[in-house]
């Protein structure tokens, strides 16, 4: 599985561990680099854990993620093989519900927020002459204003010499610990502060999200495809307004 890393961390990296100097190269074409996980050792993912543990509260989130999908790549659970799916599903059942805090799981991507989703459905599909077998898991989180549907497809090459959190891992989920719901809940309590303060102006940078506002008189369909917008391609910080006001009626729960 691959992450991104920011410039200032990657020069970070390379000062410390001199191996990882030709990623220097991938720097010249942009702010940020992509690592496989496979070539990070436990000395090198500590480092990086102690950088984003130092950097802020956003980037404190991001050592969370760091460290679950570390956890999960680390596991001694029982590995499947190609013949082992219908065993899969009683035994995600069972790791998904053991010592549950919320019954979350939580996006693997270190490259963004961690979003929650709520499991909300399993199917088994067994083989047959028409198609394979497959284990079908619904997902639904209330993000963006609106309501999430996700659906993780799981077949058989997809658990062969895997355990259950490297096969949840490489769909892009981990499940919940302490640390990844103290930093949504940190995030979440940022967001409401900052939601009340309509008109209020402010700076921000990375990342954000489009969404439709209910009073134009057309749509935009550009956004269709991708939604996300870069705040500034420089890396510098963006003036931005709260106009959340003019936004349609959310979805509360995860009805639908």
């Amino acid at each position: 599985m691959n992450i991104q890393i920011e410039r200032p961390h990657v020069e970070a990296l390379i000062a410390r561990f001199p191996a990882h100097s030709g990623l220097s190269s991938q720097l010249r074409f942009g702010d940020r680099v992509e690592l496989d996980l496979a070539h990070l050792s436990g000395a090198e993912f500590d480092f990086l854990e102690e950088l984003y543990q130092q950097s802020g509260p956003e980037l404190r989130a991001r050592a969370a993620q760091l460290a679950t999908l570390r956890s999960a790549l680390e596991s001694q659970g029982k590995r499947f093989e190609a013949g082992d799916l219908e065993d899969v599903l009683p035994a995600l059942v069972k790791y998904l519900t053991t010592d549950g805090l919320r019954g979350w799981l939580f996006t693997a991507s270190v490259a963004a927020k961690a979003l929650p989703y709520v499991v909300t459905r399993f199917d088994y599909v067994p083989a047959s002459n028409d198609e394979a077998g497959k284990i079908l898991v619904e997902l639904k989180a209330n993000a963006k204003g609106t309501l999430q549907t996700n659906l993780m497809r799981i077949m058989a090459p997809d658990v062969v010499g895997r355990t259950i959190s490297e096969i949840l891992a490489a769909k892009g989920f981990l499940r919940e610990t302490p640390a990844l719901i103290e930093a949504f809940d940190a995030a979440s309590e940022m967001y409401f502060d900052w939601r009340g303060r309509y008109g209020a102006q402010f700076s921000g940078k990375g990342s954000g999200f489009h969404a439709e506002d209910p009073n134009s008189t057309h749509r935009d369909t550009d956004w269709t495809r991708k939604d996300v917008i870069v705040l500034s391609t420089s890396g510098g910080e963006a003036r931005l307004v709260n106009d959340e006001a003019v936004l349609s009626a959310r979805n509360l729960t995860l009805e639908a």
